[in-house]
Protein backbone atom coordinates (compact mmCIF):
# COMPACT_ATOMS: atom_id res chain seq x y z
CA UNK A 1 0.00 0.00 0.00
CA UNK A 2 1.41 3.67 -1.05
CA UNK A 3 1.46 6.24 2.02
CA UNK A 4 0.80 9.91 1.57
CA UNK A 5 2.42 11.75 4.48
CA UNK A 6 1.02 14.61 5.76
CA UNK A 7 1.99 17.38 8.34
CA UNK A 8 1.24 20.73 9.26
CA UNK A 9 2.52 23.73 11.74
CA UNK A 10 1.26 26.56 12.86
CA UNK A 11 1.95 30.25 12.62
CA UNK A 12 2.76 32.65 15.45
CA UNK A 13 2.66 36.49 16.70
CA UNK A 14 5.20 37.62 18.46
CA UNK A 15 3.92 39.18 21.99
CA UNK A 16 7.35 40.62 22.90
CA UNK A 17 10.94 40.95 21.69
CA UNK A 18 9.94 42.61 18.67
CA UNK A 19 12.84 43.58 16.30
CA UNK A 20 15.48 42.73 20.10
CA UNK A 21 15.44 39.51 19.73
CA UNK A 22 17.69 39.93 16.79
CA UNK A 23 20.43 40.94 19.16
CA UNK A 24 19.78 38.43 21.29
CA UNK A 25 17.41 39.67 23.81
CA UNK A 26 14.32 37.38 24.95
CA UNK A 27 11.38 37.07 22.82
CA UNK A 28 7.76 35.87 23.82
CA UNK A 29 5.66 33.83 20.92
CA UNK A 30 3.11 32.07 20.46
CA UNK A 31 1.84 29.76 18.02
CA UNK A 32 -1.44 30.31 16.99
CA UNK A 33 -4.41 27.94 16.03
CA UNK A 34 -3.94 29.01 12.65
CA UNK A 35 -1.91 25.99 10.19
CA UNK A 36 -0.43 25.66 7.31
CA UNK A 37 -0.70 21.85 5.50
CA UNK A 38 1.15 19.84 3.65
CA UNK A 39 0.73 16.66 1.79
CA UNK A 40 2.93 14.62 -0.03
CA UNK A 41 1.68 11.37 -2.51
CA UNK A 42 3.82 9.03 -4.46
CA UNK A 43 3.62 9.64 -7.69
CA UNK A 44 4.56 6.65 -10.23
CA UNK A 45 7.19 7.47 -13.35
CA UNK A 46 9.07 9.78 -12.04
CA UNK A 47 7.44 13.26 -12.28
CA UNK A 48 6.36 15.35 -10.01
CA UNK A 49 3.47 18.15 -9.25
CA UNK A 50 3.15 20.71 -7.00
CA UNK A 51 -0.42 22.35 -6.26
CA UNK A 52 -0.75 25.46 -4.11
CA UNK A 53 -4.59 26.73 -4.68
CA UNK A 54 -3.85 29.53 -2.14
CA UNK A 55 -0.84 31.00 -4.72
CA UNK A 56 -3.06 29.96 -7.66
CA UNK A 57 -0.68 27.18 -8.61
CA UNK A 58 -2.65 23.81 -9.92
CA UNK A 59 -0.19 21.41 -11.00
CA UNK A 60 2.67 22.57 -11.68
CA UNK A 61 5.56 20.17 -12.98
CA UNK A 62 8.49 19.51 -11.48
CA UNK A 63 11.59 17.38 -12.24
CA UNK A 64 14.43 16.13 -9.29
CA UNK A 65 17.72 16.08 -11.49
CA UNK A 66 20.20 13.95 -11.51
CA UNK A 67 22.19 16.37 -9.11
CA UNK A 68 19.22 16.37 -6.23
CA UNK A 69 17.89 19.81 -7.56
CA UNK A 70 14.67 20.85 -8.35
CA UNK A 71 13.77 21.86 -12.37
CA UNK A 72 10.44 23.72 -12.86
CA UNK A 73 9.57 23.05 -16.35
CA UNK A 74 6.37 24.45 -16.26
CA UNK A 75 5.97 28.67 -16.75
CA UNK A 76 8.46 31.03 -15.04
CA UNK A 77 5.20 32.43 -13.06
CA UNK A 78 5.02 29.32 -11.70
CA UNK A 79 7.99 28.59 -10.33
CA UNK A 80 8.42 32.44 -9.06
CA UNK A 81 5.62 32.02 -6.79
CA UNK A 82 6.87 28.45 -5.99
CA UNK A 83 10.27 29.65 -4.67
CA UNK A 84 9.69 28.81 -1.08
CA UNK A 85 9.37 25.14 -2.00
CA UNK A 86 12.72 25.26 -4.68
CA UNK A 87 14.66 26.96 -1.76
CA UNK A 88 13.47 24.04 0.92
CA UNK A 89 13.86 21.17 -1.71
CA UNK A 90 17.17 22.90 -2.57
CA UNK A 91 18.60 22.88 1.46
CA UNK A 92 17.10 19.65 2.14
CA UNK A 93 18.98 18.77 -0.66
CA UNK A 94 22.29 19.82 1.23
CA UNK A 95 21.12 18.24 4.13
CA UNK A 96 20.75 15.22 2.29
CA UNK A 97 16.74 15.21 2.78
CA UNK A 98 15.97 15.74 -0.55
CA UNK A 99 13.54 13.35 -2.79
CA UNK A 100 16.39 11.28 -5.06
CA UNK A 101 16.38 11.39 -9.13
CA UNK A 102 13.44 9.74 -10.57
CA UNK A 103 11.22 9.31 -7.27
CA UNK A 104 8.04 10.82 -8.26
CA UNK A 105 5.76 12.78 -6.22
CA UNK A 106 2.67 14.91 -5.66
CA UNK A 107 2.34 17.90 -3.22
CA UNK A 108 -0.22 19.91 -2.04
CA UNK A 109 0.02 23.04 -0.11
CA UNK A 110 -2.72 24.67 1.90
CA UNK A 111 -2.01 27.98 3.81
CA UNK A 112 -6.03 28.79 3.55
CA UNK A 113 -6.20 28.65 7.32
CA UNK A 114 -3.92 32.26 7.13
CA UNK A 115 -5.93 34.20 4.70
CA UNK A 116 -9.41 35.67 6.26
CA UNK A 117 -12.57 36.61 4.41
CA UNK A 118 -15.23 39.15 5.63
CA UNK A 119 -17.55 41.71 4.33
CA UNK A 120 -14.73 43.40 2.80
CA UNK A 121 -13.58 40.63 1.03
CA UNK A 122 -10.14 38.46 1.43
CA UNK A 123 -7.00 39.30 3.05
CA UNK A 124 -3.66 37.76 4.45
CA UNK A 125 -3.26 37.61 7.85
CA UNK A 126 0.24 38.24 8.90
CA UNK A 127 0.67 34.83 11.06
CA UNK A 128 3.86 33.67 9.74
CA UNK A 129 2.65 31.37 6.83
CA UNK A 130 5.97 31.22 5.01
CA UNK A 131 7.62 30.12 8.45
CA UNK A 132 4.97 27.59 9.02
CA UNK A 133 4.58 25.98 5.39
CA UNK A 134 8.64 25.52 5.66
CA UNK A 135 8.37 23.91 8.59
CA UNK A 136 5.46 21.29 7.72
CA UNK A 137 7.16 21.17 3.86
CA UNK A 138 10.29 20.21 4.89
CA UNK A 139 9.22 17.61 8.03
CA UNK A 140 7.40 16.09 5.74
CA UNK A 141 9.52 15.84 2.82
CA UNK A 142 11.96 14.25 5.64
CA UNK A 143 10.04 11.51 6.60
CA UNK A 144 8.88 10.81 2.95
CA UNK A 145 12.43 10.03 2.05
CA UNK A 146 12.69 7.35 4.94
CA UNK A 147 14.74 10.75 7.17
CA UNK A 148 11.94 11.25 9.45
CA UNK A 149 14.29 10.44 12.46
CA UNK A 150 16.00 13.89 11.56
CA UNK A 151 12.98 15.60 12.55
CA UNK A 152 12.89 13.72 16.07
CA UNK A 153 14.68 15.76 18.12
CA UNK A 154 12.84 18.88 17.74
CA UNK A 155 15.88 21.29 19.76
CA UNK A 156 18.32 20.13 17.11
CA UNK A 157 15.98 20.40 13.65
CA UNK A 158 15.03 23.39 14.59
CA UNK A 159 18.89 24.54 13.68
CA UNK A 160 18.39 23.42 10.16
CA UNK A 161 14.73 24.52 9.69
CA UNK A 162 15.69 27.77 10.97
CA UNK A 163 18.92 28.06 8.20
CA UNK A 164 15.82 26.56 4.94
CA UNK A 165 13.78 29.96 6.17
CA UNK A 166 16.53 32.34 6.46
CA UNK A 167 17.78 31.29 2.86
CA UNK A 168 14.22 32.05 1.72
CA UNK A 169 14.69 35.38 3.33
CA UNK A 170 17.41 36.50 2.23
CA UNK A 171 19.30 35.71 5.30
CA UNK A 172 17.11 38.06 7.59
CA UNK A 173 15.15 37.27 10.30
CA UNK A 174 15.67 35.63 13.85
CA UNK A 175 13.94 32.69 13.60
CA UNK A 176 11.22 33.08 16.32
CA UNK A 177 8.08 32.28 13.76
CA UNK A 178 9.96 28.90 12.86
CA UNK A 179 10.76 28.16 16.46
CA UNK A 180 6.54 28.74 17.11
CA UNK A 181 5.67 26.68 14.39
CA UNK A 182 8.03 23.60 14.94
CA UNK A 183 7.10 23.66 18.93
CA UNK A 184 3.70 25.34 19.65
CA UNK A 185 2.59 26.63 22.48
CA UNK A 186 4.12 30.06 24.31
CA UNK A 187 7.94 30.13 23.99
CA UNK A 188 10.48 32.36 25.50
CA UNK A 189 13.04 32.20 22.61
CA UNK A 190 16.58 34.08 21.66
CA UNK A 191 19.40 33.89 19.56
CA UNK A 192 22.75 32.74 20.92
CA UNK A 193 26.38 32.49 19.46
CA UNK A 194 25.59 35.39 16.98
CA UNK A 195 22.58 34.55 16.42
CA UNK A 196 23.48 30.64 14.94
CA UNK A 197 22.12 28.82 18.09
CA UNK A 198 18.16 29.08 18.71
CA UNK A 199 16.98 28.66 22.48
CA UNK A 200 13.37 28.32 23.80
CA UNK A 201 11.55 27.04 26.73
CA UNK A 202 8.19 26.47 27.12
CA UNK A 203 5.89 29.20 28.95
CA UNK A 204 3.20 28.83 31.01
CA UNK A 205 0.76 31.47 30.30
CA UNK A 206 -0.55 33.50 33.99
CA UNK A 207 -4.22 33.29 34.55
CA UNK A 208 -4.95 36.63 35.43
CA UNK A 209 -3.23 38.48 31.96
CA UNK A 210 -5.89 38.30 30.04
CA UNK A 211 -5.08 39.13 25.76
CA UNK A 212 -7.21 40.07 22.30
CA UNK A 213 -5.31 39.78 19.07
CA UNK A 214 -6.36 42.85 16.84
CA UNK A 215 -6.44 42.84 12.73
CA UNK A 216 -5.31 46.19 11.72
CA UNK A 217 -6.76 45.47 8.07
CA UNK A 218 -3.42 45.80 6.54
CA UNK A 219 -0.81 43.41 5.56
CA UNK A 220 2.93 44.60 5.94
CA UNK A 221 6.10 43.32 4.93
CA UNK A 222 8.37 42.12 7.56
CA UNK A 223 11.36 41.61 5.53
CA UNK A 224 10.74 45.15 3.69
CA UNK A 225 11.18 46.44 7.13
CA UNK A 226 14.46 44.55 8.64
CA UNK A 227 16.11 45.56 4.75
CA UNK A 228 15.22 48.87 5.76
CA UNK A 229 16.45 48.73 9.48
CA UNK A 230 19.86 47.19 8.32
CA UNK A 231 20.31 49.89 5.90
CA UNK A 232 19.68 52.79 8.46
CA UNK A 233 21.73 51.14 10.88
CA UNK A 234 25.01 50.79 8.24
CA UNK A 235 24.53 54.65 7.53
CA UNK A 236 26.12 55.86 10.56
CA UNK A 237 23.63 54.97 13.17
CA UNK A 238 25.12 51.67 14.90
CA UNK A 239 25.70 53.09 18.13
CA UNK A 240 22.10 53.98 18.51
CA UNK A 241 20.64 51.20 16.88
CA UNK A 242 22.68 49.10 19.26
CA UNK A 243 21.75 51.91 22.55
CA UNK A 244 18.17 51.14 21.10
CA UNK A 245 18.58 47.36 21.33
CA UNK A 246 19.71 47.19 24.79
CA UNK A 247 16.95 49.07 26.17
CA UNK A 248 14.01 46.80 24.47
CA UNK A 249 16.04 44.00 25.13
CA UNK A 250 16.39 44.59 29.04
CA UNK A 251 12.27 45.49 29.02
CA UNK A 252 12.14 42.68 26.68
CA UNK A 253 13.87 40.11 29.23
CA UNK A 254 12.33 41.93 32.56
CA UNK A 255 8.89 40.73 30.98
CA UNK A 256 9.67 37.06 30.06
CA UNK A 257 11.04 36.80 33.59
CA UNK A 258 7.64 38.35 35.21
CA UNK A 259 5.92 36.03 32.84
CA UNK A 260 7.38 32.62 33.81
CA UNK A 261 7.33 33.25 37.16
CA UNK A 262 3.67 34.51 37.30
CA UNK A 263 3.44 38.18 37.71
CA UNK A 264 1.15 39.39 35.59
CA UNK A 265 0.86 42.95 36.70
CA UNK A 266 4.57 43.32 36.37
CA UNK A 267 4.32 41.65 32.70
CA UNK A 268 1.89 43.87 31.60
CA UNK A 269 3.51 46.62 32.78
CA UNK A 270 6.91 45.57 31.07
CA UNK A 271 4.43 45.18 27.80
CA UNK A 272 3.20 48.62 28.22
CA UNK A 273 7.03 49.89 28.40
CA UNK A 274 8.14 47.83 25.19
CA UNK A 275 5.59 49.25 23.57
CA UNK A 276 6.70 52.91 24.73
CA UNK A 277 10.37 52.20 23.56
CA UNK A 278 9.51 50.17 20.70
CA UNK A 279 7.49 53.42 19.27
CA UNK A 280 10.09 55.73 20.19
CA UNK A 281 12.55 53.52 18.12
CA UNK A 282 10.42 53.27 15.01
CA UNK A 283 10.73 57.42 14.89
CA UNK A 284 14.59 57.44 15.59
CA UNK A 285 15.05 54.64 12.78
CA UNK A 286 12.18 56.18 10.41
CA UNK A 287 9.78 52.92 10.44
CA UNK A 288 6.38 53.14 10.86
CA UNK A 289 6.60 50.21 13.03
CA UNK A 290 3.49 52.42 14.84
CA UNK A 291 1.52 52.32 11.29
CA UNK A 292 -1.96 54.77 12.18
CA UNK A 293 -4.19 51.78 12.50
CA UNK A 294 -1.62 51.13 15.22
CA UNK A 295 -1.29 54.41 16.73
CA UNK A 296 -5.46 54.85 16.88
CA UNK A 297 -5.17 51.29 18.91
CA UNK A 298 -3.12 52.31 20.92
CA UNK A 299 -5.27 56.17 21.90
CA UNK A 300 -8.18 53.56 22.13
CA UNK A 301 -6.34 51.51 25.07
CA UNK A 302 -4.46 53.86 26.76
CA UNK A 303 -7.86 55.86 27.12
CA UNK A 304 -8.69 52.86 29.02
CA UNK A 305 -5.59 52.43 30.87
CA UNK A 306 -5.22 49.24 29.12
CA UNK A 307 -1.71 48.26 27.47
CA UNK A 308 -1.49 47.58 23.34
CA UNK A 309 1.62 47.06 20.62
CA UNK A 310 1.89 45.97 17.31
CA UNK A 311 2.77 42.16 16.98
CA UNK A 312 6.17 41.63 15.03
CA UNK A 313 7.84 44.09 12.99
CA UNK A 314 4.70 46.32 12.66
CA UNK A 315 3.32 48.43 10.44
CA UNK A 316 0.11 46.50 10.20
CA UNK A 317 -1.06 43.22 10.67
CA UNK A 318 -1.90 42.38 14.24
CA UNK A 319 -1.62 44.37 17.30
CA UNK A 320 -1.97 42.57 20.92
CA UNK A 321 -4.54 43.80 23.67
CA UNK A 322 -3.34 42.66 27.53
CA UNK A 323 -5.33 43.94 30.58
CA UNK A 324 -5.79 42.27 33.79
CA UNK A 325 -9.25 43.23 34.12
CA UNK A 326 -11.50 41.04 31.64
CA UNK A 327 -14.35 43.47 31.87
CA UNK A 328 -12.20 46.24 30.80
CA UNK A 329 -10.95 44.51 28.29
CA UNK A 330 -14.61 43.42 26.78
CA UNK A 331 -15.11 47.01 26.94
CA UNK A 332 -12.48 48.14 25.07
CA UNK A 333 -12.97 45.03 22.45
CA UNK A 334 -16.26 46.76 22.16
CA UNK A 335 -14.59 50.27 21.31
CA UNK A 336 -12.42 48.70 18.97
CA UNK A 337 -15.12 47.38 16.67
CA UNK A 338 -16.89 50.63 16.72
CA UNK A 339 -13.51 52.36 15.50
CA UNK A 340 -14.01 49.66 12.76
CA UNK A 341 -10.88 47.47 13.74
CA UNK A 342 -11.50 43.73 14.23
CA UNK A 343 -10.31 41.54 16.93
CA UNK A 344 -9.67 37.70 15.73
CA UNK A 345 -10.62 34.82 17.92
CA UNK A 346 -6.92 33.29 18.12
CA UNK A 347 -5.53 31.05 20.47
CA UNK A 348 -2.59 29.26 21.27
CA UNK A 349 -1.70 25.84 19.53
CA UNK A 350 -0.24 23.97 21.92
CA UNK A 351 0.96 21.00 19.43
CA UNK A 352 3.42 22.63 17.01
CA UNK A 353 4.35 20.22 13.94
CA UNK A 354 2.30 17.18 13.28
CA UNK A 355 3.30 14.80 11.22
CA UNK A 356 1.02 11.59 9.89
CA UNK A 357 0.57 8.76 7.44
CA UNK A 358 -2.36 8.07 5.40
CA UNK A 359 -3.19 5.06 3.32
CA UNK A 360 -3.59 5.64 -0.19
Amino acid sequence: MMMDVAASAPGKLVLLGDYAVLEGATALVMAVNRRARVRITARAGGSCEVSAPEMGIAQAPLLIGADGLPQWTGTPEQAAALRLVDQTLRGLQHEGLAPPPGRGFTLLLDTAEFFDRDGSGRSKLGLGSSAALTVALASAMAVFVGRGAAAANRRVWLEHLLQLHRDFQGGHGSGVDVAAALIGGVISYRLLEGGTQPRFEPVNWPEQVHSRFVWTGRSASTSNFLERLAQWRRGGHGAEYASRMEQLGAISGAAAAALVQGRGADFVASATAYAGALREFGAACGLEIFSPEHLQLTAIAAESGICYKPCGAGGGDFGVLFALEPDRLARVEQRVAAAGFRCVPLAADEQGLHLEYIGS
